[in-house]
């Protein structure tokens, strides 16, 4: 019996946590503007079931309307581009790519972090002008206790996606694919 008690205890508190909707950096916003990019388009950012599955110390970490973490993504770029007006849905200038790592790690008594990866293919028309695989890291600060790692985690995941949107956005060989 006790040892029941203690499982649902623990089924109780585990519960599905949603990622805040993804907010445009000033930073990336800048650099585009200043930047002698085209106007591009947005593709398909391809995911899997493993990347799609975030836990925060038994919580799990879902993409806002029943989205993925690769239409997350989808979503930030258009949304960055569009702010630096240069986004264009029939742009011949398309960016894709696959979402190979995905998480938050809130297990740390101090410090959690968050990696993503992704491989990125710009084409324009028929012919690829750039691939890469694109990786970032960001540490935020985390708790032993779980009410306060736990949110942390889950606010610092449109952060991460701000950080991968800007080292894209910086990569002088997409730049120069992009380029007018």
């Amino acid at each position: 019996m006790k040892y029941l008690a203690v499982l649902l205890v623990l089924l109780l508190s585990a519960c599905t946590m949603v990622s805040p909707p993804y907010k445009n950096s000033m930073d990336n916003l800048q650099h585009l503007k200043r930047s002698a990019m085209q106007e591009v388009a947005v593709g398909n950012i391809e995911d899997s079931k493993k990347v799609n599955s975030i836990s925060l110390r038994g919580s799990s970490l879902v993409s806002p309307n029943n989205k993925s973490f690769g239409d997350y993504l989808e979503l930030a770029l258009e949304s960055e581009l569009t702010a630096a007006k240069l986004y264009s849905g029939v742009s011949s200038i398309v960016i894709n790519g696959k979402l190979i790592e995905n998480d938050i790690d809130v297990s740390g008594f101090s410090v959690g972090e968050g990696n993503m990866t992704v491989e990125f293919v710009v084409s324009n028309k028929d012919s690829v002008i750039f691939t890469k695989s694109i990786s970032v890291t960001h540490e935020f600060d985390s708790s032993f206790i779980g009410n306060i790692a736990i949110p942390n985690g889950q606010l610092s995941y449109p952060v991460l996606v701000q950080k991968l949107c800007g080292a894209l956005f910086t990569d002088p060989d997409f730049m120069k694919a992009t380029q007018r």
